[in-house]
């Protein structure tokens, strides 16, 4: 499927872009948005990374409120900033209900490996099932956290089922390990609940995820620049992606210098990007890399955004 086709097509798509850091995700995911959303498509953009910029490249400092809010002056455009402290507290309920595994977890899911990545993923991923988007865009972190989020589903059902063992192994000393931490019960209240149901919940949760990122509507778009150092980290996340069996939707090679220019750093700079063009078209080309060039203008605004898009999606 071309890029084009992707953000035209009448069907609904969840839609990561990834990346080294500095390769300009951001700008692209925002303008994609901004395109799919001008399209008459009820778009999201939701920033995932740590570092947000939704709001200074809309230049609308509301979008910072960690709610999913109206992008001004454009019609059918939401975007979010994900804080990843206010996605955890969420789900803190399912494990002040089971105390006794804060001994494992700690007192809140802050202290687990990854968590902010992985909760953060799953809450993509329900707002994507459950709200009435066509398109939901993910501008996601830098590649090193964007590879823990994908590896967060896997890592967590893995650990999930040894902990569900090793409940199951201690039998009735882990009754009383529960016991010691839950109050006695009132007659006429509720029973206990099982302590492996939790275990059981967020196995389920990794799961529903990990299912989420194979399906056909879903697809990651990675974003570079023309430098070996940028190569050499898409060759990674490639190789991870395709680990994970996550569609690859494209590939766009950002920021080039112009080829004719009076300018002699310019001119000297692009030499050294046509070379590293010659080794992307070459190891990446069933991706058919696209190429932006460096724009005059910074990249921030709803009219820029919208130009931004022209370049690459070729209209």
């Amino acid at each position: 499927m071309r890029l084009i086709d992707l953000f035209t097509a009448p069907d609904r798509h969840l839609i990561l872009f990834g990346g080294k850091g500095g390769v300009g995700k951001t700008s692209i995911a925002a303008s994609a948005s901004v395109f799919t959303a001008k399209r008459g498509k009820r778009t999201l953009i939701i920033s995932s990374d740590p570092a947000h910029s939704l709001q200074d490249i809309f230049e609308q400092p509301h979008i910072g409120s960690g709610k999913v809010e109206r992008v001004k002056g454009i019609d059918n455009l939401y975007a979010l900033e994900i804080d990843p402290k206010e996605v955890l507290h969420d789900y803190q309920h399912y494990l002040d209900e089971y105390p006794e595994y804060k001994l494992l977890l700690g007192d809140n899911f802050e202290s687990f490996p990854g968590s902010n990545e992985g909760f953060g993923l799953l809450n993509i991923i329900r707002m994507y099932r459950y709200e009435n988007y066509d398109r939901v865009i993910v501008d996601t972190a830098p590649t090193g956290h964007t590879l823990r989020l994908l590896s967060f589903p896997d890592f967590m059902k893995t650990s999930m089922m040894r902990l569900i063992r090793l409940r199951h192994a201690l039998g009735s000393f882990a009754g009383k390990i529960a016991n010691f931490f839950r109050r006695k019960k009132k007659d006429g209240e509720m029973p206990e609940k099982d302590p492996v149901e939790l275990l059981e919940k967020i196995r389920q949760w990794a799961i529903e995820a990990r299912e989420w990122l194979i399906k056909p509507e879903t697809c990651f778009i990675i974003v570079m620049i023309p430098e070996l150092l940028s190569i050499f980290e898409t060759q990674r996340l490639i190789k991870e992606l395709q680990h994970y069996n996550i569609q690859i939707g494209g590939l766009i090679v950002n920021k080039l210098f112009p080829s004719k220019t009076d300018c002699e750093f310019c001119r000297a700079k692009r030499l050294v990007q046509d070379q590293n063009l010659q080794i992307i078209h070459q190891k990446f080309a069933q991706f058919h890399p696209c190429e932006i060039p460096f724009l005059t203008t910074e990249v921030h605004g709803l009219d820029i955004l919208d130009k931004l898009s022209q370049f690459w999606l070729h209209v």
